[in-house]
């Protein structure tokens, strides 16, 4: 009802309420059209999709990210079939010491040697370290032909080679042992010592793995041979003629 205050009169037009929260997305209302221009910039305005939600946006983040690391994934693998000679190795290969430097330099024998029996696998381990060791000069020696019996009848290995340290002292120590150094196998040393480069052969021709036997030390033998690798890889085709076979 009316009010008089002092002289004047004031209505009560009740209660009023302010909407404070914003509205959800939507498009722009035209309050006051002032012109042709106008008219056609509100009307291309009106033809817009609404701005994303929160929520939307937070998601094309995410599609964003995984785009992201499938292409890191994409280039890391296109990069590693290079790495690999050509091909993708198998998780079981990835993991072996020397295996990809046996790929780089002929993948198809590091393929073949994968899909061997174990049986066949272990000799070429055997064969590999004993070739080692001759090339080295190291395979006469009164400590080394014990082990190499040891080794073939599946025996653990005796000393020195039971402690790795007593092993390499024996190495240095002996004068019976030759000092002849090649060209390393990829052409980055000139000077590698092939008696250093054997030892290591009769550990890993004894590893409990068939497959990591073979490709270790078939590897162990290639930087004994170092640059003359090409002649231990023909020799091994000869030696196991499977090898040769598509």
């Amino acid at each position: 009802m009316p009010l008089l205050f002092d002289g004047e009169l004031y209505v009560d037009y009740g209660q009023f309420y302010v909407e404070s929260r914003p509205p959800p997305p939507a498009a722009d209302v035209v309050i006051r059209q002032t012109s042709e221009r106008a008219a056609y910039w509100h009307a291309c305005a009106r033809e817009l999709p609404p701005p994303p939600t929160p929520a939307q946006r937070a998601e094309a983040r995410r599609q964003q990210r995984l785009a992201g690391r499938q292409k890191l994934r994409e280039v890391w693998q296109a990069a590693e079939v290079r790495w690999w000679g050509g091909r993708a190795p198998s998780e079981r290969i990835r993991r072996i010491n020397g295996a990809l430097a046996i790929a780089l330099l002929d993948r198809d024998l590091l393929d073949k040697i994968e899909n061997l029996d174990e049986t066949a696998q272990r000799a070429i381990a055997i064969w590999a370290a004993g070739r080692a060791y001759r090339e080295a000069g190291l395979s006469d020696l009164d400590w080394v032909t014990p082990a190499f019996a040891a080794l073939e009848h599946g025996r653990p290995l005796p000393r020195p080679f039971d402690d790795h340290d007593a092993a390499w002292q024996l190495l240095s120590t002996d004068s019976r042992v030759p000092r002849t150094t090649v060209a390393s196998y990829d052409g980055r040393h000139d000077r590698i010592s092939q008696q250093h480069a054997a030892v290591p052969a009769l550990w890993s021709a004894a590893a409990g793995d068939p497959l990591a036997a073979g490709v270790e030390t078939l590897f162990h033998a290639t930087v004994t041979f170092g640059s003359g690798y090409p002649r231990l890889f023909a020799e091994v085709h000869q030696e196991f003629p499977v090898l040769s076979t598509s």
